[in-house]
């Protein structure tokens, strides 16, 4: 089935004309997710959220609409970082690589990307499914709970890159259009804290088990949110918000680590990125046109099975650095790292997902947004900033051991035992789009790729670790200034 919501809003940056769609062919055509009739007619958003079958399809569009974006922000921030090399021969992708974005890249940074643009309409749908359902009536008091929930959840997701990519942005809270035409940029320390509160307030609301499209009868697929999800996702928030809630940090991964029922790591690294593997915390499903799962946009796009092409997809490989900081041994470089040759020449790339309409049938796997193991490097750098080294280094170990690594015999004191979980992050999770924003988030953007964009063959400015804001949002919107440098 298909629902057009009709949602009137000025075309900028937020206020942005969107048909939101309800794309059943994405979930509620796969019966097993969701199983809701039809309506017989165009509906508007109120109509939308007078019974529970349409009010979920609603929340649930956000995902089918958002499952491309994972890969977007993997291969643009690999490319920014010192993760990725690119073969490709558009003007975008080279200034990615190069770090010599300019303000006319923002137009279209890859044909897809719109990372910007893509996430406030996104925000905009869950602001549109927060409003209506605080004033429906006709929603069962439960799943409007969790419904209500997981527009938390997502709002906070979307926020949470678009300040690590661009600094402070406007904070879009309501789908007043008077409101959100002239917004200005909201520091973000602030964007910060609407993160904290959505993510509490999700935790009230979410199940603790994962549900399927009735919102209350419980699935093994993870690909809705739960009150674990908003606790792995706000233990994150708390690592890069820093200093005074390392402790939060702490406490917050800690739920979900101890949740050893629902969440493990498998001792196959093969199967981390399965569908329900029981390291997912949630993930995203992908579906073809008829309802039916269909291959990850990761492994589609980065998976090689001839030469890297000069198109946008599978034009990006394995870069020398982070082959290079792989310890001998590491199962992770043999099993998440495949290599293409041609005879004459070999290319490394990113093989976490292998799944792809060449190498398999269908798909076993799910894109995979949060995972257990980021939690164990959370806790381990938020207990080592509070001085608990003994605790980091238990963390550490786990994530060290799982790969095939001894446990870590480096210097002691707590500088060095920071740089070495930092280094593991580097090296567990890796395009996964962590690299580039947690080089910012340590003050170490300006050493590392100070060396590493020589290295590509361009010039660092600092001002480049923030992406340029689309100018035609600038132009929408006389209270937003762009990124300084552009």
């Amino acid at each position: 089935m298909t629902i057009k919501i009709k949602l009137i809003m000025k075309p900028n940056h937020i206020t942005y004309i969107v048909s939101l769609l309800i794309l059943a062919a994405g979930f509620s055509a796969c019966k097993k997710q969701i199983a809701i009739d039809p309506p017989n007619t165009k509906i508007v958003t109120t109509n939308v959220f007078n019974n529970d079958g349409t009010a979920t399809a609603a929340l649930l569009s956000i995902y089918t609409q958002i499952r491309s974006l994972p890969y977007v922000l993997h291969q643009a921030t690999g490319l920014s970082s010192d993760e990725l090399n690119t073969n490709a021969i558009d003007q975008i992708s080279k200034d990615l690589y190069l770090n010599s974005l300019s303000a006319n890249d923002a137009t279209n940074l890859f044909p897809s990307f719109q990372f910007w643009t893509s996430s406030y309409q996104y925000i905009y749908a869950a602001n549109a499914v927060l409003e209506n359902l605080q004033q429906s009536s006709g929603v069962s008091p439960k799943v409007k709970q969790q419904l209500i929930g997981e527009a938390q959840f997502i709002r906070a997701y979307l926020f949470f890159y678009l300040v690590n990519l661009y600094g402070d942005v406007p904070m879009a809270t309501t789908t007043d259009y008077k409101v959100n035409s002239v917004l200005q940029r909201t520091p973000k320390v602030q964007v910060y804290q609407q993160m904290v509160q959505d993510l509490t307030n999700a935790q009230s609301n979410l199940s603790s088990k994962y549900v399927d499209a009735t919102d209350t009868a419980s699935t093994s697929d993870r690909i809705r949110p739960t009150v674990w999800a908003a606790h792995a996702l706000l233990a994150r928030v708390y690592l890069f918000m820093g200093n005074g809630n390392y402790d939060k940090a702490e406490l917050e991964a800690k739920k979900v680590i101890d949740n050893a029922a629902l969440f493990s790591l498998p001792t196959d690294l093969n199967t981390v990125f399965k569908q329900n593997s029981s390291e997912a915390i949630w993930q995203i499903a992908q579906y073809d046109g008829s309802g039916n799962v269909t291959f990850t946009s990761d492994a589609t796009g980065f998976v090689l099975s001839a030469p890297p092409s000069v198109n946008t997809a599978k034009s990006s490989t394995i870069s020398t650095q982070l082959i290079n900081a792989f310890e001998s041994g590491d199962q992770r470089r043999v099993n998440w790292i495949g290599t293409y040759t041609n005879g004459i020449s070999s290319w490394n790339y990113p093989a976490k997902y292998k799944d792809n309409a060449i190498t398999a049938s269908s798909s076993s796997e799910y894109t995979t947004i949060l995972r257990l193991a980021e939690q164990y490097l959370i806790r381990a750098e938020a207990r080592a900033q509070q001085g608990n080294t003994t605790g980091a280094l238990a963390d550490l170990n786990v994530i060290r051991n799982r790969a095939g690594l001894p446990n870590y015999a480096g210097a002691m004191d707590q500088t060095s035992i920071i740089s070495a979980i930092s280094h593991e992050r580097q090296v567990e999770l890796f395009a996964e789009g962590d690299r580039w924003i947690n080089l910012k988030r340590t003050g170490s953007i300006d050493a590392v790729m100070g060396i590493v964009t020589a290295q590509k063959g361009g010039n660092w400015n600092s001002y480049q670790q923030l992406y340029p804001v689309p100018p035609s949002e600038v132009l929408n919107d006389p209270n937003l200034t762009q990124n300084p440098g552009y």
